[in-house]
């Protein structure tokens, strides 16, 4: 699966740090890795589908609610407004900011979601802990890197984005936030984080790559981290991709790669030439034998043969 290059955000390499199993300590940030925390128990829910008139459409369970999910996610000063005049008027801004959420660029607020587009786009997850009303020194780091553009462009297509604002539930601006302070809290502590702002950087996997718990005002540590996370992150995608592949998992896309997943033949329909291929982590995806690509028809035809 190809990747941009790593390249450096805003500093000139001082060196990398050691591997994410080494323990960096300044006054406030530490560097861990090695765990596999706890879900935060928001369950996927049943996939939608859509087309269900289309006795020939393909019905994308995972992308197509998540897809809808990420529309409101992760929109903080995104606001657009219609022309009551002209309802068909193309809303300035707002078709680049639907495919930014749906690529998995820009940071995301919703924990499930994200993991879920983690795992679909085989890209690391960076979680940012923060809290917008009481600690000055998350805000500082989104204004030192995280919220900067040089970052948001070297993060768009490598990894995917994830902010839990704790400030939310007491901004008291009469809306209802995601999640409480409590829960964003517990998933931290699930990762050994204790301190805000936290960073955690996590592989599609689940497992805990490298972790930032708190901030000192160098920037450039916790650019490093992020960086050596990352760079960690697809090392370990590789290594859990080999081990699929060796039970049968490949690639699978759609002639025209409106559909492109990682996944192992589950079984062929030839009544209705439907082809189920099943994901890691159990999810059946169905597609229409006649629009896959040919050598994935081929394989189907070899494989029913059997």
């Amino acid at each position: 699966m190809s990747r941009p290059p790593l390249r450096r955000l805003l500093l000139p390499a001082a060196g990398l740090l050691a591997a994410a199993c080494t323990t960096v300590h300044t006054e406030e940030v530490q560097l861990r890795a090695g765990s596999t925390p706890a879900a935060m128990n928001a369950p996927e829910g049943n996939p939608l589908l859509v087309n269900r008139q289309d006795a020939d459409a393909i019905n994308y369970n995972v992308s197509t609610s998540e897809e809808l999910e990420q529309i409101d996610n992760g929109a903080e000063g995104e606001v657009y407004f219609t022309d009551p005049t002209n309802p068909d008027k193309v809303i300035e801004g707002i078709e680049a900011a639907f495919a930014a959420r749906r690529s998995g660029n820009g940071w995301l607020e919703d924990y499930a979601a994200a993991t879920r587009l983690s795992r679909r786009k085989q890209r690391p997850l960076l979680i940012w802990f923060h809290d917008s009303v009481l600690s000055p020194k998350s805000k500082q780091l989104g204004a030192a890197l995280l919220n900067t553009a040089k970052f948001n462009t070297w993060c768009n297509d490598r990894i995917i984005r994830l902010k839990l604002d704790s400030g939310a539930e007491v901004e008291g601006n009469g809306k209802t936030p995601k999640y409480s302070r409590s829960r964003i809290r517990n998933l931290a502590r699930s990762y050994g984080l204790t301190k805000t702002p936290a960073l955690a950087v996590i592989a599609p996997n689940g497992k805990l790559i490298a972790s930032v718990n708190g901030f000192d005002g160098f920037q450039e540590t916790v650019q490093e981290t992020i960086e050596k996370g990352v760079e960690d992150g697809y090392k370990e995608i590789a290594a859990a991709r080999k081990r699929l592949e060796a039970k049968g998992y490949r690639d699978w896309s759609t002639a025209d790669a409106k559909m492109e997943t990682f996944a192992k033949f589950h079984r062929y329909d030839s009544g209705s030439g439907n082809v189920y291929l099943k994901q890691p982590g159990g999810k059946i995806t169905r597609v229409k034998l006649d629009r896959l690509r040919q050598p994935d028809i081929d394989f189907v035809e070899a494989q029913n043969k059997h």
